[in-house]
């Protein structure tokens, strides 16, 4: 390990938690081979506050495992870095920090007709590192294929999905929507304490 340097998470999920960057010396003394991982600590799994099953909690040895763990079993290519760690008893996720990532710069796309092929990308390629069999998975604790269970529950009422789907959608659309403006109304009156508004 040659560096380090402490943050709060970054990413919807990580925010507020504690992670780290650390620069690792690569196969040689060679600079240009020198590693940069990400240490992120594992989140609570939204799920595990609804789904309550001791054999489910029991499978994993701490959140960092877990988010591990189900990353291998959703993505056809992880990284070959990819692991966990523990500190100070906190489970943590580890990965490579790829020089190759980099967010779409949204600041050029404004208009519908911009966005859709955007989002229409955006969904291919997020099917696409998601599209892992279940027949492919080292892991045993769904002893059954959620694909064909799925598809099962779908059959014959694919307009029905579709139809739910779109409607999920929009409502969540809206509430964002309305979420945002009630925080841009509470901002501007300076309900916060910690940020101002001028």
């Amino acid at each position: 390990m040659k560096d380090i340097v402490g943050t709060s998470g970054f990413g919807i999920g990580s925010a507020g938690l504690a992670a780290y960057s650390i620069l690792v010396e690569g196969r040689d003394q060679a600079h240009e081979n020198d590693v940069v991982l990400t240490m992120k600590q594992g989140n609570v799994a939204a799920a595990s506050r609804i789904v309550d099953d001791e054999r489910v909690r029991g499978y994993f040895e701490h959140e960092g495992h877990r988010t591990v763990v189900s990353q291998r079993a959703l993505q056809q290519h992880t990284d070959p870095l990819l692991g966990h760690t523990v500190l100070d008893g906190v489970g943590f996720v580890v990965a490579d920090l790829s020089p190759y990532e980099a967010d779409l710069d949204w600041s050029d796309i404004t208009e519908p007709d911009e966005i859709a092929p955007v989002v229409a990308d955006l969904g291919r390629a997020t099917a696409k590192i998601h599209c892992i069999s279940d027949a492919d998975s080292d892991e045993d604790l769904v002893d059954f294929s959620t694909e064909d269970a799925i598809a099962g529950v779908l059959d014959g009422r694919e307009d029905e999905f579709i139809a739910d789907i779109t409607d999920f959608a929009l409502a969540y659309a809206r509430r964002a929507r309305e979420d945002h403006a009630l925080f841009v109304e509470a901002f501007r009156e300076g309900r916060f304490d910690l940020v101002s508004a001028t």
